[in-house]
């Protein structure tokens, strides 16, 4: 299974761009998207739009066809929300994380496909909001503690947080700076300590690249600017062996990149 999370920075701007078309070409099992910053409707309505619009080996046809989509886009106008694409109509669509967590931002989308859990999670910025978002992780950290008694977990989306200091250039400079704050590392640590794997890192132990930079130096690659990695696929440790690929691509669809992880899950596929 191909999964793929992506904070695309808005879906009407993204799919301007033609992230519809990549999405059919890439052909992922599943993509979680975030930060949709658009209600549910709009959200369809872009999507179906597009698919009316685009014409493909010359018929028109919809090329997202052969995805269920989960929308989660929240009730703040303009603002955060969740969406999934998923090849295999789910389960079971969770929605925030039980009673250890519910808002009106649409931050926590969850499928359930046989003994497979996928969460996509969009951890809030902590540069105004600190402590919503050290009361989001305790939350995520519980949530995921209990749906490891059940499924094998995946977890993916924009943590806003850099792990260690291969994750984001100038660590010294953003020691004080949230996305790479002491507590918040803690925090991404204690997340993997419950029994997770951060897929890419376990993949590529040395590898240095990024999942967010500036729109100026995704223009200009001599412009010197923070970049970080702090979008991410974890998954429990019962899948870590499972694990088949892990990558960042460069895409210009966002100022965030895409992560993909490739899991073999045998008894899913029987």
């Amino acid at each position: 299974m191909k999964i793929v999370t992506y904070n695309i920075n808005g879906l009407r701007a993204s799919v301007k761009l033609g992230l519809l078309d990549w999405i059919k070409d890439f052909n992922a099992d599943v993509y979680c998207f975030q930060e949709v910053r658009c209600n549910e409707t709009l959200a369809s309505e872009i999507i179906e739009q597009q698919n009316k619009q685009l014409s493909l080996f010359g018929q028109k046809e919809g090329l997202l066809k052969n995805y269920v989509p989960i929308y989660n886009c929240g009730e703040v106008p303009g603002y955060a929300g969740t969406l999934i694409l998923s090849k295999t109509k789910p389960d079971k669509v969770l929605y925030d994380m039980k009673d250890y967590w519910q808002d009106n931002e649409g931050r926590t989308t969850t499928i359930i496909i046989g003994d497979i859990a996928i969460i996509n999670s969009y951890v809030p910025n902590g540069n105004s909001r600190l402590d919503f978002k050290m009361k989001y992780l305790e939350a995520l950290n519980k949530y995921l503690t209990d749906l490891r008694l059940k499924y094998s977990v995946v977890c993916v989306g924009d943590f806003n947080i850099a792990h260690n200091e291969i994750d984001l250039t100038n660590p010294k400079e953003c020691k004080n700076k949230s996305v790479f704050l002491p507590v918040e590392r803690q925090a991404f640590e204690e997340l993997l300590n419950i029994g997770f794997v951060d897929s890419f890192r376990f993949l590529n132990p040395e590898r240095v690249v990024y999942s967010w930079r500036s729109y100026r130096s995704r223009q200009d690659s001599n412009y010197n600017s923070w970049k970080y990695r702090i979008d991410y696929i974890i998954v429990s440790e019962d899948l870590k062996n499972n694990l088949k690929t892990s990558d960042i691509l460069d895409l210009a669809y966002s100022d965030h990149l895409p992560v993909v992880t490739e899991v073999e899950f045998s008894k899913f596929l029987q």
